[in-house]
């Protein structure tokens, strides 16, 4: 076992401690997609007098064996360095040992499953009173799901997110996507109180509308906000969210009402979500671009569904005669052996939807072209690339004012061939000096992949 392991370990139990003796109430999201713009809402919704100031959520992307420890006790990843290995230490120790507490009422902690018995670690150091289960496949149970290279099959992925639900006690609740068969089913798997969202009739918390709502500027239309109508239990509510766009930004704000169902604060859960929330960089955000182009920034990462479901947003948007929407797309990873065929299924789609213009990016740029040529694309509208930052003179020549643009792909924690599109959006921000702010992967660290 490597030192670091150790220490990751130790932090870990240290962190079990603190969760047994604190009491905190734990409420846990996982699923291949929506867990971090959910923990988001969630936030937002707990900003409750009663609470203000001891709610804390994951951290940045801390969703696993170090960064669940790391939420708890507040800290960052330290890296290499051994002094703040050290100070890590010696701030879990005093902590766990009861000299300090986190003054922490409610965690919200993401909890990420590379492979199978990750969430029953995680469930372990943080048991959850409320679980909240995003999602595992999409509409088109043919895509393949992320990190499900790391998995037998699509079961075996949902059985490890299941176990979010089966840890949930009797007392507790657990918040299920109805509109995901394989999440729903999951109601069987537990003795807790069972909440739904989603679209279907049946959903406690039901999506009725959701769009992008535009204004108009020099006779252009220009994207300003999602625009959700839902039905939570007996009551209709109209939410406006500027600066974000899609239908997964309604899932997630439905989850959280769910949530806010459950803790008894659904009465001014609009209000301190309207005050509260703030879009995540790289998550479903809309950016002003250069010479009144928009920018639909999904970067962070990408799946099969999340790719498909953003397109589809783009492609349901009103614009002006004149205006034209682009899709900028990277390579999606961890897909195991369906990898070839999904990225051929986003060309298809790309089609289908009659876009104006389709840039798949990558090593996998020419099997989603080649679904774009399939499906009757015109040659002259696709233009595979073999990296990101190739689209950017392609996309000086393309652009005009009105345009939206739509950029997505995989984080690139290896190596950035074909992903890291938040550089692509950098290069055409209105206001470039405000990346650090708007944008992900701003970090130091990142610029060396």
């Amino acid at each position: 076992m490597s030192l670091q392991l150790m220490l990751e370990r130790w932090l870990a139990q240290a962190a079990r401690k603190t969760i047994a003796r604190e009491k905190p109430l734990i409420i846990g999201i996982t699923g291949t997609v929506g867990k971090s713009t959910t923990k988001q809402a969630i936030e937002a919704i707990l900003h409750t007098e009663e609470l203000e100031g001891t709610v804390r959520v994951t951290k940045k992307n801390y969703n696993n064996e170090l960064g669940v420890p790391l939420t708890i006790f507040d800290a960052d990843a330290p890296g290499r360095s051994p002094f703040k290995w050290l100070s890590l230490l010696a701030k879990a120790l005093t902590i766990s040992r009861g000299w300090q507490t986190t003054g922490v009422r409610v965690f919200v902690l993401e909890m990420g499953a590379d492979k199978a018995g990750d969430l029953a670690y995680l469930t372990s150091i943080a048991p959850p009173q409320i679980s909240v289960i995003t999602a595992v496949t999409s509409e088109d149970t043919s895509l393949p799901p992320v990190h499900l290279a790391n998995y037998p099959s699509v079961q075996a992925l949902a059985d490890e997110k299941s176990t979010l639900a089966r840890v949930v006690p009797e007392g507790g609740t657990v918040i299920l996507n109805a509109d995901d068969p394989r999440v729903f089913a999951m109601r069987h798997q537990t003795r807790a109180h069972i909440m739904s969202y989603g679209e279907t009739d049946a959903s406690d918390v039901r999506l009725l509308s959701s769009r992008i709502k535009t204004r108009t500027e020099n006779s252009y239309l220009i994207p300003e906000g999602l625009e959700a109508t839902i039905q939570c239990f007996q009551h209709r509510i109209t939410l406006v969210i500027p600066g974000v766009f899609g239908r997964s930004m309604a899932y997630s704000t439905c989850a959280a009402l769910a949530v806010a169902h459950a803790l008894d604060v659904q009465a001014e859960a609009k209000e301190l979500f309207m005050r509260y929330f703030k879009p995540m960089p790289g998550r479903t955000r809309i950016i002003p671009g250069k010479n009144n182009v928009t920018l639909f920034d999904d970067s962070y990462n990408a799946a099969p569904a999340s790719v498909m479901s953003g397109l589809r947003d783009m492609a349901a948007l009103e614009l002006a005669p004149g205006q034209r929407k682009i899709a900028v797309i990277g390579e999606m990873r961890e897909l195991g052996e369906g990898s070839e065929a999904a990225h051929r299924k986003i060309g298809a789609e790309a089609a289908r939807l009659g876009l104006d213009f389709f840039l798949p990016c990558g090593t996998l740029a020419r099997v989603m072209a080649e679904g774009a040529l399939a499906n009757g694309m015109p040659e002259d509208r696709v233009k595979p690339l073999a990296d990101t930052l190739d689209a950017i003179p392609l996309l000086e020549t393309i652009l005009k004012p009105g345009d939206v643009v739509f950029m997505k792909a995989s984080q690139g924690r290896i190596d950035s061939h074909g992903v890291r599109m938040e550089r692509l959006v950098k290069a055409f921000m209105a206001e470039p000096e405000r990346a650090r702010e708007l944008l992900c992967r701003q970090e130091e660290r990142w610029n060396s992949v």
